[in-house]
């Protein structure tokens, strides 16, 4: 008896092509879903977070010989600059420049006291007197800690009205006496596994943990607002993991890129690697990176940087330019 066998074939063809249409189908669509509602949420979180931005006023390290200023950035919130993170050289001039007004600042943030990332504090406390400013203004940095002193040592040593002090005619921004119309307050932070974190108003929250950059007492920062927040991480090698725990969902992450991937064992002692970086802000789900305090070991590898960077995170990359505003 033949049987017949080609029609029942012929229809089973026709199902499996029926059903592996309906599934491209479905896969096309769930991926249009979710690159949709990718999309939606980061453009909901832009507008949620579009109150805070941040400044780059220096983007270079200690060298005069690179065009740039050394460290320094500002964050504003609701169109005033309320965060200074680091004062290196040069960066009180980007600061006029940006027409941000000294009496906003609500906080002063130091990352270490390395001369790239401090040197002018002495120059935004006498420029403070001209500005009319009332309000105390809060300083924070690390404890004390190998050849360092703690933040309190150093801005004394700065402008106590000790004889030995560099600056004795600033001391009236210690100590209240009638002709200063405000103080500057510092005070040291150690966290060594857990933040610290503060709250100076109501929509202003500073967040600190130690990191290492070799024997210098060092600080990341994590200013936040409304559950939006920039991240910083300072010189750092990265070896304690710490950046990872402070930086985990920020919307940005700035990371000082000193080195180049081939650097010395003692650059990598003091800072990040690219491959490092790029490991960090993976780790920590970090929206956009912005790379800083180039030196000119680094700043003609930026793409070399960038290609390790991009083995572990697939984010957005921004370089740091003086004056940059960076929406979150």
């Amino acid at each position: 008896m033949k049987i017949e066998t080609q029609p029942f074939l012929i229809y089973n063809e026709h199902i499996m092509k029926k059903i592996i249409q309906h599934t491209l189908f479905l896969l096309s669509f769930l991926s249009l879903y979710t690159s949709v509602n990718a999309a939606t949420n980061n453009i909901s979180n832009q507008r949620h977070c579009a109150h805070i931005k941040l400044q780059i006023l220096g983007e270079g390290g200690p060298e005069i010989n690179d065009g740039l200023a050394s460290s320094s950035y500002l964050v504003w919130i609701n169109n005033k600059a309320r965060v200074l993170v680091d004062a290196g050289g040069g960066s009180s001039f980007n600061f006029e420049k940006s027409a941000a007004n000294f009496n906003d600042l609500q906080a002063i943030l130091l990352s270490h006291l390395h001369v790239d990332h401090s040197a002018e504090i002495p120059v935004y406390l006498k420029a403070g007197y001209f500005s009319g400013r009332k309000n105390n203004l809060p300083l924070f940095g690390p404890a004390q800690g190998g050849n360092f002193p703690s933040t309190e040592a150093f801005i004394n040593a700065l402008i106590s009205d000790r004889q030995s002090s560099a600056y004795p005619y600033l001391a009236d921004n210690l100590y209240q006496q009638a002709s200063t119309d405000f103080l500057i307050i510092p005070q040291s932070i150690h966290a060594e596994k857990k933040p610290w974190q503060k709250k100076i108003t109501d929509d202003l929250l500073i967040k600190a943990i130690n990191v290492n950059h070799g024997s210098i007492p060092a600080l990341a920062w994590r200013v936040e607002s409304k559950q939006c927040s920039i991240t910083f991480s300072g010189d750092m090698n990265g070896s304690s993991g710490n950046l990872q725990k402070l930086a985990k969902n920020t919307n940005i992450l700035v990371a000082h890129n000193a080195i180049a991937q081939q650097a010395f064992s003692v650059a990598k002692e003091l800072h990040m690697t690219p491959l490092m970086i790029g490991k960090i802000a993976q780790q920590a789900k970090v929206k956009k990176l912005v790379l800083s305090h180039f030196m000119l070991r680094s700043i003609n590898k930026k793409q070399e940087t960038k290609a390790f960077i991009r083995k572990s995170y697939s984010g957005e990359i921004i370089e740091a330019q003086a004056l940059m505003m960076i929406e979150l």
